[in-house]
């Protein structure tokens, strides 16, 4: 019976000494990313996804979210097998996108995007009463293009209806914000 005895302890220290092992594990990296490579039908393109929760980030500010968000020279480092003069970048959601041109040294040079019923900004929804009052919007288009991250022209084309009538009315809003700083 000693002998058993003797026989279970040795045992199961031997087991306790065998979990007490410690076992190093490698580092994990674990990220997230506001945007999704998505792959396209043509070599040259790259087009990226903005994910659901930040669309509306993205809709307010295109160029600063992909300046927050996006590393030109993570993607020149992918494709440097590739003798690329410039890159085209798309970022795209389910109402509109930007497009990005960086040069070969993933310098931002030129941008342009559309959007399709985006939020009027106050100027340009006060503009709107003042040439259509009375009128209800049904939709609307921004279209907007710039050289590096500053924007050049700003367009918003409009769709109106009052009863039967329909027009579209085209509103600049770099003219409007022009006319603002000089009436002050």
């Amino acid at each position: 019976m000693k002998t058993l005895v003797v026989i279970l302890l040795l045992a199961s220290f031997s087991f306790s000494s065998y979990a007490q092992r410690i076992t190093e594990l490698e580092e994990t990296k674990v990220a997230f990313s506001p945007i999704t490579l998505t792959e396209t039908d043509v070599p040259d393109e790259y087009r990226y996804e903005v994910n659901d929760g930040f669309t509306d980030e993205f809709a307010k500010d295109p160029i600063s979210f992909v300046e927050s968000y996006f590393d030109i020279s993570n993607l020149i480092e992918e494709v440097k097998h590739k003798d690329y003069d410039y890159y085209m970048v798309r970022f795209t959601t389910n109402n509109g996108f930007l497009e990005a041109k960086y040069s070969k040294d993933g310098e931002l040079n030129r941008t342009r995007q559309i959007f399709k019923n985006a939020v009027l900004p106050l100027a340009v929804r006060n503009e709107l009463f003042r040439q259509t009052e009375g009128w209800s919007m049904v939709k609307n288009t921004y279209i907007a293009k710039g050289k590096s991250n500053i924007l050049d022209k700003e367009d918003y084309r409009i769709k109106v209806v009052k009863g039967n009538k329909k027009k579209i009315v085209k509103i600049d809003a770099k003219k409007l914000n022009e006319e603002q700083v000089a009436g002050l």
